[in-house]
């Protein structure tokens, strides 16, 4: 199995057209100019791991919250030039988690530290010679505002082998972030024709993540597979957006149930894979939810309970309020997500708490092909349209679309 990332933040200070940068004085990195940052540690997520080693490198204490989300570069540090460990394990594979801040949203004194040792550069005069061989590619662009995900490839610590950058405009990745946490997405449906073993080695060649077989919908026709999805907080060693199954028909449901779900009768006629529709979590409740969104004039379907033994014997409880059957029936062409709630005592088995991890969803988002009657039933549902739809410059589209945006060992991958 591939060694799981070690996730790291990293933290530029700007005041101005001024960067804050730090001279490592000791360690991994000793001798190179950087932002201050370092390991994630046990319990933490990534802003307040940034906030931290903000303070600890540099003096100066930033809220969380003031922390803008800038990018995520992935290294993979071949010949034991990793990070060291305490325990004397070298880390190969490194995952920074990217943030800024301006020095005024800061408190306290820019401090040398047994680490760092801080000085303020012109924006368009970062020492670059002295930084590492990857910083010439990205840093930039983040100097000049932009945003960018990328992968490094490093023979050892002063040899840049091979590279991937994908630079965005301002501002990108901190909106992403921000619509995926209101979207409140539970998971997401991804339809595959064929065999369920098919599916799961195509995705795998893909992403470099193997998903886990899940289980059988009986009554429904279908079984699954499944990974889970970290978030900006979590990266790719977590599970906080949820999970992504791949769903296909079930060939021991014979004679097929009379009501198979989520259009997968469509998409094994069709032949092509594609993402179906998503699950929601309503923050006020499954039934207030429903019982809202019926008074508004949009039937989520009836609220019904479901359990399930997961593999080491516990009861898997959880409600669903969906009508999400045959094609026709999707709402909105399954833009508009079904609904889910897992019964308390089972938050730390959900299928995401267990699924395999490596990918974070990056974003989520949908073309219409009737965005208002689509935008309403959102609004029914607690859903802001604005999250989630993006619609293409003139008329709608003749058909809808719901695209992810996974990053992956394997790069960017859109479902």
């Amino acid at each position: 199995a591939m060694q799981a990332n070690k996730l790291l933040s990293l933290v530029f200070v700007f005041d101005g057209r001024s960067v804050l940068l730090g001279l490592k004085k000791r360690g991994f990195g000793q001798g190179k100019y950087n932002g201050f940052g370092g390991k994630l540690e046990a319990g933490e997520v990534m802003r307040a791991c940034a906030a931290r080693e903000l303070r600890e490198e540099a003096g100066l204490s930033v809220p969380a919250a003031a922390l803008v989300r800038r990018g995520v570069l992935n290294f993979h540090m071949l010949a034991d030039s990793g990070m060291k460990g305490a325990d004397g394990t070298i880390a190969s594979r490194l995952e920074v988690h990217i943030y800024s801040c301006s020095l005024g949203d800061a408190e306290g004194e820019v401090a040398e530290s047994e680490e760092m040792a801080p000085r303020w550069w012109g924006c368009d005069q970062v020492p670059l010679g002295q930084m590492w061989a990857d910083d010439a590619h990205w840093l930039p662009h983040v100097l000049a505002g932009g945003d960018v995900i990328g992968d490094f490839t490093f023979a050892d610590q002063a040899t840049l082998l091979s590279h991937s950058l994908d630079k965005l405009p301002p501002g990108a990745m901190q909106l992403d972030e921000q619509r995926i946490r209101r979207l409140r997405v539970d998971h997401l449906v991804y339809g595959v024709p064929g065999s369920l073993e098919e599916a799961c080695a195509a995705f795998e060649a893909a992403t470099g993540v193997a998903p886990t077989k899940g289980g059988a919908h009986k009554g429904l026709g279908t079984h699954n597979a499944l990974v889970a999805l970290g978030g900006a907080e979590d990266g790719s060693c977590g599970a906080s957006c949820g999970y992504l199954e791949l769903l296909a028909l079930d060939p021991a449901q014979q004679p097929r149930p009379e009501r198979v779900w989520m259009a997968m009768e469509s998409i094994a006629a069709r032949g092509e894979a594609r993402l179906v529709t998503w699950a929601h979590t309503p923050a006020r409740g499954l039934e207030a939810c429903a019982a809202a969104a019926a008074a508004a004039g949009y039937q989520p379907g009836d609220v019904q309970s479901f359990s399930r033994q997961t593999p080491d014997g516990r009861t898997l409880q959880w409600q669903l309020a969906y009508r999400h059957y045959t094609e026709a029936m999707l709402p909105s062409d399954g833009l508009v997500p079904f609904l889910i709630e897992w019964a308390p005592p089972c938050a730390a088995f959900t299928p995401a708490a267990s699924a395999p991890r490596g990918i974070e969803l990056l974003s989520l988002r949908a073309e219409s092909a009737a965005p208002l009657e689509a935008s309403a039933s959102l609004a029914a549902l607690g859903i802001d349209a604005s999250d989630l739809l993006a619609q293409p410059a003139g008329a709608a589209p003749c058909s809808s679309r719901l695209v992810a945006r996974l990053r992956t060992p394997k790069g960017v991958v859109e479902l």
